[in-house]
Order: C-alpha cells, then sequence, then structure tokens
C-alpha cells in the first residue's frame, strides 16, 4: 500500500589529505595532490514502515570490511534504522584510495617502509579506511535525521558515456581494449546501454532537492593517473548539474552493469579527439588527463538531466509503495580446469622471471610493483585450483519505490546480465547497480568463450552461471513485490 514518503539527502568530502595508495590498476600508485574531491552522498527513504539509505561513494569499489563495520557503527548510532538496509556502491573511478584489504592484490603494508621514507606523511589504507567509514556512518544518520515529507519523481533520458571495451577477432578470442586496426579485428564483443535513469526529489513546495543518476559506465575517463586523487567524471558531471540546478543540490551517483563498459571510444577515436580538441582545447590525452572527455561527459549527462526534469514534474508522488528486500546467494564457483592451471603456472614462471631482471632496489618502481600484482592475481587462482571453493556467498538488495526497482550486485557485473534483469521486470524502470559491495568481474557466457582479462579464472571467482543465479532471482523477487499492493 501507497504511503507518504520521507526522504532526507547528506554529504561528505572524503577526499585524503595527504599521500595515498590508489586502487584501479595492477602498479602500487601514490597520489600525491588533488585534482578534484571525491564525494559521499547518502539517501535515506522511508514509507509505510520500511527502510533504505541509498549510499554513493567515489571510490573503485566497495570492500566487504567497509560494508560490514559501518553497518555495526550504524546499528549503535541509529539503532532505530535496520542497518541490513544501508546499501553502498561505488562508482568504479580509479583514482581514489584502497579502503579495506579484501580482495587487494596487494597491501601497502608490503610497502610501508620504502613509502614511509620517500613520502613521511602517508595515509595508510587502514587509516583512509578508517575515515571513510566514519564518513559514511556519519553521512547515513545525518540523511535519516534529515528525513521530510516531500515527493519523488522518476525519469528516463540518454546520453552516449559507455562504449562495450571487448574486441573480438576472427579466431575467436578477444581481448580487452584489443586494437580494432588489426586485419583480423572482427567485432566489438558486446551491447552498450546509453540510457539514463533518474529519481529526483521534491521538496512539499517542489523544489528539486536532489537527483540520483544512474549510468551504465564506471568513472574512468582518466582511468591511468598515476599521483592524483580525483572523482573522474562525475566531479565535472556535479559541477554541471548544479550550474543548472543550484548549488545545494545533492547528486547520487550509480553505476549500473558495466564490467565490460568503458568511456573509451575503441572506434573512430580520432575523429573524437578532434573533436574534443576542437571544442575544450585541451586534455584530450587518452586515460591520464582526458579533461575534454570529462567535460564532454558532463555535458552530455547534464542535458540528459535537464530534459527529463521538466517532464518528471507532471507525475511527482508524495506517497509511493516502498519495499526492500535482501537475498544471501550462493553462486557457483568459476572452478579452475587443468589447462587454465597449466597456463597460470606457465605465466607466473614469465612473470617471476621478468621481476627477476627488474630487481628490487627501487620497490616502488611501477614495473616491479605491476609485476608483483600479476604474480598474485595468477597464485590466487592457483590456489583456488588447489583448494576450490563450494560456492561463493554474496548479497544483493532488490528494491521497489513506486513503479521503479533498484538491484545491486556486489561485482563489476557485464551488462548482458543488466539488460537481462531490466527486460524481464515488472518495473516500469529498473536501476541496475553494480560494486554494491567489493566483488570481482562477473562475465557473461560469450566473453567467458574469447576469454582475455575481466573473463579469466584469475579475474572471476564466480562462473557466468553465477550472473544468471542474480538476474533470475532479482526478477523473481520483483514479481513478488509488484504483485503486492
Amino acid at each position: 500500500m501507497s504511503s507518504k514518503i520521507a526522504i532526507g539527502w547528506a554529504g561528505r568530502d572524503i577526499t585524503p589529505d595527504r599521500p595515498v595508495s590508489l586502487r584501479g590498476l595492477f602498479n602500487l600508485r601514490i597520489a600525491t595532490r588533488v585534482r578534484d574531491p571525491l564525494t559521499l552522498t547518502a539517501l535515506a527513504l522511508e514509507s509505510g514502515g520500511e527502510q533504505a539509505i541509498l549510499v554513493s561513494i567515489d571510490a573503485c569499489a566497495v570492500d566487504q570490511e567497509v560494508l560490514d563495520r559501518s553497518r555495526a557503527l550504524l546499528r549503535e548510532r541509529l539503532p532505530e534504522f535496520d542497518a541490513r538496509k544501508l546499501v553502498a556502491s561505488a562508482t568504479h573511478t580509479h583514482t581514489a584510495p584502497f579502503a579495506g584489504g579484501g580482495i587487494a592484490l596487494q597491501k601497502d603494508v608490503e610497502y610501508l617502509d620504502d613509502i614511509r621514507a620517500r613520502y613521511p606523511n602517508y595515509m595508510t589504507t587502514a587509516e583512509y579506511t578508517d575515515l571513510l567509514v566514519d564518513a559514511l556512518v556519519s553521512a547515513a544518520c545525518e540523511a535519516w535525521q534529515n528525513r521530510r515529507e516531500g515527493s519523488v519523481g522518476w525519469g528516463y533520458s540518454y546520453a552516449v558515456v559507455g562504449e562495450n571495451r571487448r574486441v573480438r577477432y576472427f579466431d575467436g578470442r578477444a581481448m580487452m581494449y584489443g586494437k580494432t586496426s588489426e586485419p583480423d579485428f572482427s567485432h566489438i564483443e558486446g551491447h552498450v546501454d546509453h540510457g539514463v535513469n533518474l529519481l529526483f526529489t521534491y521538496d512539499p513546495a517542489g523544489a528539486l532537492t536532489g537527483v540520483l543518476v544512474n549510468v551504465a559506465c564506471p568513472s574512468q575517463a582518466n582511468e591511468g593517473g598515476q599521483d592524483y586523487v580525483s572523482a573522474d567524471f562525475w566531479h565535472d558531471t556535479r559541477e554541471k548539474l548544479r550550474e543548472l540546478f543550484g548549488t545545494g543540490l545533492f547528486i547520487l551517483p550509480q553505476c549500473s552493469a558495466a564490467g565490460d563498459q568503458t568511456p573509451h571510444r575503441l572506434i573512430q577515436t580520432r575523429a573524437e579527439e578532434r573533436m574534443l580538441a576542437l571544442k575544450y582545447g585541451e586534455g584530450t590525452y587518452r586515460r591520464r588527463d582526458n579533461s575534454a572527455l570529462r567535460r564532454d561527459i558532463a555535458r552530455r549527462i547534464g542535458e540528459a538531466v535537464a530534459d527529463a526534469e521538466p517532464a518528471v514534474r507532471k507525475d511527482l508522488r508524495d506517497e509511493v509503495v516502498l519495499k526492500h528486500v535482501q537475498r544471501a546467494l550462493d553462486l557457483p564457483h568459476w572452478d579452475v580446469t587443468d589447462k587454465e592451471y597449466a597456463a597460470l603456472q606457465e605465466e607466473i614462471g614469465r612473470l617471476r622471471a621478468q621481476l627477476e631482471t627488474v630487481g628490487d632496489s627501487d620497490r616502488l618502481n611501477s614495473t616491479y610493483t605491476a609485476l608483483r600484482s600479476r604474480i598474485a592475481w595468477c597464485q590466487r587462482a592457483v590456489n583456488r585450483y588447489h583448494e576450490p571453493l563450494k560456492s561463493v556467498p554474496v548479497e544483493i538488495n532488490i528494491l521497489r519505490l513506486g513503479d521503479i526497482a533498484f538491484v545491486t550486485s556486489p561485482f563489476e557485473y557485464y551488462l548482458d546480465f543488466g539488460d537481462r534483469i531490466k527486460g524481464r521486470s515488472p518495473a516500469l524502470q529498473t536501476f541496475v547497480v553494480q560494486l554494491a559491495g567489493g566483488g570481482t568481474y562477473l562475465p557473461t557466457e560469450r566473453a567467458a568463450e574469447g576469454l582475455s582479462y575481466g573473463a579469466v579464472p584469475a579475474s572471476c571467482r564466480v562462473s557466468p552461471a553465477g550472473g544468471q543465479v542474480i538476474v533470475d532471482e532479482a526478477v523473481s523477487t520483483l514479481n513478488t513485490l509488484f504483485a503486492e499492493e
């Protein structure tokens, strides 16, 4: 049954004030400067006795340690809220610090003496984790305490942001960021989703207070940044949206299923770079600076939101059904075959030989740290060969909010799975949210056939069949939620 909805917002600056280790690439990267701030945003919703707090973090992922600690603290500080209903997801920027350490290939403690010799005021991963947990819990509490009756409106628009990043060749192999200029280039492997799912919130007077923006693309226009902290294109997008709607606007970005997506074009790249240079004059060096691409993505998303909002105002709801269900799933493990094991052992041998050649005279050297990470990356798959998991336990969240729905996945969830959920969902709109957890890649069947990074045992603990388990469970739950009134 529909009930009056209460809405609360809060935000926190989670930018480190000292050098930190960045998460997202194989080599160890120490950020010594801030290009733009990192933000955490919380949206609290309550209707008919049901609760939810949605949190977005400018981060690579949300480590399970961060989520567990945050929920434990929230139980102490906000006992009237069911801490299980806290849902946190990451924008998947590659220029934000490590927080937690559950699946890190290398931990800063392995290099701490060397790091501190070069950066005496270095902020450790443990220290940043404390900062992030405190910010998350305080923002969640404030958003909950800020709840006021208001109205919500949902909308759908379009912005070209993500493109599929897996290239297929005539011999059947795949390569993430493969060259499309090769004679045996066949096609781009998968689909793209340029839809923008939007949730607007308003106060009782009809003033816009915040917007949730769900886009199927990680925030990685300058993913190769080596020495700075950045929210990537979401920083530029926040600035654009506040330019359009006011400086007090809360903005909660979500990354939809996009494990195989990128903001970088793989076809006609020179044409795009030329146009970006003509429009913005600079900042078109791919993956490092890329300020022009960031600004253009912000323009595209800004136009999508601005196009939808006036229409959405015609159908605002101050009474909605809110239902929030969690599902604990045991997903099938990606068992490492004898052939894969042999290939991994061969690769480890090759990497160790390279590491021996590089030497350890500079333990912070980019090549040295990247090789060590790649060895660890292969080794954890070798370990799974020797001790295969029976299954992989995960948590997903399914929410109904009026006519729309949210489905979360803890993985870098390939877009095909998101399409399957959206296509089969009974909701008018379905917001799929990836990396609502610290998960690894979860590729589709066709990606696993082509292999390459992101679709091999070293990248994935869960088999493609596990991705379909999430689809089926989410759709089944949504059918139940939308059958109830």
